[in-house]
C-alpha cells in the first residue's frame, strides 16, 4: 500500500512540475512578445492620393512582418505584403469610394484594421487614421 501511495505522489509531483515549467515557458514567451515594439506602436503613415491611399509600414525589428490583410470603410489591401526586417516599405491600399472615405477621416470616423503575422504569431490590431 505505501508502495502504491509512494508512485502516485511521485506521478503528481512529475505532472506538477511537468505543468508549472510549461507555464513558466508561456510566461516568458507572452514576456518577449510584450517587448516587441510592434505591439506597444505599430509605425504607420498614412498618405492620400487620388483613388490610392498608402501606407508606410517602419519595421524596425529583427525579423520580417507580414502585412496580411488592411481593410475598413472603403479601404482594403489587395493582396498581403512582406515587411523585411529593419526596413520600410510603402503599400497601396484601394479606396472604394474615396468621397465616403474622405468623409470618414474628416469626421474622425475612419478606423482600419490590421492583420500581422510575425515570428508564428498572427496579430489584430486597429488604427484610427
Amino acid at each position: 500500500m505505501k508502495t502504491v501511495g509512494l508512485i502516485a505522489f511521485i506521478a503528481v509531483l512529475s505532472i506538477e512540475l511537468i505543468f508549472m515549467n510549461a507555464l513558466n515557458s508561456l510566461n516568458q514567451g507572452l514576456s518577449q512578445l510584450s517587448n516587441i515594439n510592434i505591439f506597444s506602436q505599430p509605425k504607420m503613415s498614412f498618405f492620400a492620393e487620388g483613388n490610392k491611399l498608402e501606407v508606410c509600414i517602419n519595421n524596425p525589428e529583427n525579423f520580417p512582418v507580414i502585412v496580411c490583410s488592411i481593410n475598413g470603410k472603403e479601404i482594403s489591401l489587395p493582396s498581403s505584403a512582406v515587411i523585411p526586417a529593419q526596413t520600410a516599405e510603402n503599400i497601396t491600399l484601394h479606396v472604394n469610394n474615396y468621397h465616403e472615405f474622405y468623409n470618414n477621416i474628416k469626421n474622425d470616423n475612419c478606423i482600419i484594421f490590421i492583420k500581422l503575422h510575425f515570428l508564428n504569431v498572427t496579430v489584430c490590431t486597429s488604427e484610427r487614421i
